[in-house]
This record gives C-alpha cells, sequence and structure tokens, in this order.
C-alpha cells in the first residue's frame, strides 16, 4: 500500500469517527435527475475489490466489459477504501463515498473504463440543464490526461467488449479541455446543454481516441511509496443533471470559468463594395453579458463616424443584438435585461461623441430575434452578441 504521512493517517482515523454524520440537500437530490449520484446507495458489506459498483447497486453500470470500482469508508480491503487505498488518498466529495474511472492506459490488462447510469426522466425538449461531475487524480498515477467528458444520449451504450469508447463528441467538458492535474481535492467538469427531449443515459469517461489526447507525466506525491501505475485515473464523485433557466446558475469550478471569453472578429470586407454596403456589413461584437465595446469595435465605430460625418444627409438604424444564453440570463436577472438595447444605446452614445448629428443616427433593438447563426456552439453564440447598422 502506498505509504501515507502520519497526519493523513490521522484524518483517516477521524473520519472514520464521523461516519453518519453527513447530511446531503434533500432539494440538490430532488431536482437531480441523476440517481444515486454520489454513490451513497448499495450493501457496502459486499465491497472487497475493484470492479463491483455493479454488485453494490444497480443503477450505475459500465459501458463497456470492464468493472467500474467503487471506495468507501468502513470496508476491510486496502484496495477500495477511502480515504487511503491502493491508488492514492482522497476524501469524498460528497457523503462517505466516491467512484473511479480509468481515463487512460499504457497497459493492454488495464482498460479505460466509463459510468453510465439512466436518468430519472429523460430531458425536456428545450429546457437548459446543468451537468456537472466531481474528479480527483489519484495519488499513484503516472499520468494526466485531457479529453475526459459528459454525454447524454438516447439510448444505453453496451460495448461488449475492453476496448476504449471514441465514438462519442461530449456535450459537457471542461472548457479549454485542459489536462486534469489536480490530486489533493476535487476539480468540477461542468457545462450546460439544451435538452432535445430524447436524451435518457448520462455516460462519463474519456472518449479521445489515443492519438487525439494530451497527457502529462506525474511525480508520485511526497508521502506515498512504491511505483506509479502507467496509467490516468480518476475518483469521481457528485454527479448532477439539473434543471436551470440560465447559465449563471450552473456553478462551475474556478478554473472553469476562467476561460477566457469569445469575442468574434469583424468581418473582411470585399472591394469594390459601396460606402452603403460597407456599412451594412458591418457589425461591433461583444463578450458574453458584455455592452462595452472592444478596441476593435471602437476603431471600426471611427471609422463609421468619420463617414457619416462627411455625408450628413445619411440616416442610420444602430440595430442590438444578444444571444439566447444573454436572453435567459435577463430573465433571472434583471440587471441584464434588454442586452441588445443597451449595446445599441452605447454605440449611439460613442458616435455622436466623434462629432456625428444625433439625427442621424436611429436605435433599434432585436436582442435574440435576429441572430446571425443558429448552431448551438460558442462561435456561433459569439457571431450573435453585436451592433449592425441599417442605411436607411
Amino acid at each position: 500500500m502506498p505509504l501515507l504521512k502520519p497526519h493523513l493517517i490521522m484524518r483517516n482515523i477521524i473520519a472514520a469517527l464521523a461516519l453518519g454524520a453527513f447530511t446531503i440537500s434533500a432539494t440538490a437530490q430532488d431536482e437531480n435527475l441523476v440517481p444515486n449520484a454520489s454513490f451513497e446507495d448499495g450493501d457496502i458489506k459486499r465491497l472487497k475489490t475493484y470492479g463491483q459498483l455493479e454488485d453494490i447497486q444497480t443503477l450505475w453500470f459500465s459501458a463497456n466489459e470492464a468493472g467500474i470500482d467503487l471506495f468507501a469508508y468502513d470496508v476491510k480491503s486496502e484496495k477500495v477504501l477511502a480515504p487511503g487505498n491502493l491508488y492514492g488518498y482522497e476524501d469524498p466529495s460528497d457523503g462517505l463515498r466516491y467512484g473511479g474511472f480509468r481515463a487512460y492506459s499504457k497497459v493492454a490488462k488495464l482498460p479505460r473504463t466509463y459510468f453510465e447510469v439512466r436518468l430519472t426522466e429523460r430531458l425536456a425538449q428545450n429546457q437548459m440543464y446543468c451537468v456537472s461531475f466531481d474528479i480527483s487524480l489519484s495519488d499513484m498515477s503516472k499520468y494526466a490526461v485531457n479529453g475526459i467528458g459528459a454525454v447524454l444520449v438516447d439510448r444505453k451504450t453496451e460495448q461488449g467488449n475492453l476496448g476504449s469508447i471514441t465514438g462519442f463528441d461530449p456535450q459537457i467538458h471542461h472548457r479549454s479541455d485542459k489536462v486534469m492535474q489536480l490530486m489533493e481535492g476535487w476539480e468540477t467538469v461542468c457545462g450546460t446543454i439544451i435538452g432535445g427531449g430524447q436524451e435518457e443515459y448520462l455516460m462519463i469517461g474519456d472518449f479521445a481516441g489515443n492519438s487525439d489526447i494530451e497527457f502529462t507525466k506525474m511525480r508520485r506525491p511526497k508521502g506515498f511509496s512504491g511505483t506509479q501505475i502507467l496509467h490516468a485515473y480518476y475518483y469521481i464523485d457528485k454527479v448532477s443533471v439539473v434543471p436551470v433557466d440560465a447559465k449563471s446558475q450552473c456553478a462551475c469550478s474556478k478554473s472553469e470559468s476562467s476561460a477566457p471569453d469569445m469575442v468574434y472578429g469583424a468581418p473582411v470586407m470585399a472591394d469594390g463594395l459601396s460606402n452603403n454596403e460597407v456599412i451594412g456589413r458591418m457589425a461591433v461584437y461583444y463578450g458574453f453579458l458584455k455592452r462595452t465595446f472592444t478596441e476593435s469595435g471602437r476603431i471600426a465605430l471611427n471609422r463609421l463616424a468619420e463617414n457619416l460625418v462627411a455625408s450628413p444627409s445619411m440616416r442610420l438604424d444602430i440595430v442590438g443584438h444578444c444571444d439566447n444564453d444573454e436572453a435567459s440570463e435577463s430573465k433571472i436577472n434583471p440587471r441584464f435585461a434588454d442586452m441588445g438595447l443597451k449595446r445599441a444605446e452605447q454605440v449611439s452614445r460613442y458616435l455622436s461623441s466623434q462629432g456625428v448629428a444625433s439625427g442621424q443616427l436611429n436605435v433599434v433593438t432585436r436582442e435574440n430575434n435576429d441572430p446571425a447563426s443558429t448552431k448551438d456552439s460558442d462561435l456561433s453564440r459569439a457571431k450573435n452578441r453585436r451592433v449592425t447598422f441599417e442605411v436607411k
């Protein structure tokens, strides 16, 4: 067994004394569509080794022929003991148990594993859901990898071999798809999905092909002895699929939310366009829930102002837009209401400050009713966060 520091051994003792002293929010559990979300249900007396989660309970199951692991307090086997076991040391994120899956391996006899569960109900069409799960890289893992995510599908996946499952594009993954290296503590993988009305199964694991996986070799942490295992193994806990009204209600980890905001670039203008055509194709783009334009937006508005000052008879509609996520945010936070209008008004004020007569400008808002793109992607949403111009 890996050698633990004395203070970690003491933590094991203290944790054991605290059995039964935890509570789970009834409200959160009622809203969560994932049954046995923290693996607390099931007969723990049967737990002795790896791959026994399906023996302990009947809700979670493996998507391939490799068994899925459960770790718990108050068991005798060092293989599956929590918080200290042969793979490392970690306190549960929630409750007294957690699962474990292999995301990557250099050894054929250690196949990748995948957690799968049937939701308590299908996702409702056009309803937004927050999907999240906590993971922690086991201390004795030689590798850490990217590509970990969650897939929501309409049917059960039953791959009849030990092979990796790589035919899915996860709807939920870390925003930057970074290598997940955190060993001490838990990190949340989190995101939102709009229900299509058919999704009924949730699957979690690493769905990238071996050639597409980015991995980092990890040093063995201080306080552990023995040879590192040639895999990337992650503890998993606190799985959740909860209906929400806006993305701000989906609380991801700091590392998840700190990814840079996407602002779409200005369109390229073809040669030979008239002045009116150039203005008609011009747009100023914004970050999510931002109403202040960027430096590139300011440069474009300066050029527009020069044209308007030089053509005092020209009249212009300034049209404000937002994306669907921003429209959802406005329903729960009045601060973000009429985001398209606020953007258009700010552009109008700026043009006026550059010498454009107020009689040349008319503010119009279409909010999220006139999208530039209807695709469900960050890039498409960035295209929709804009102010456009129409020569009257």
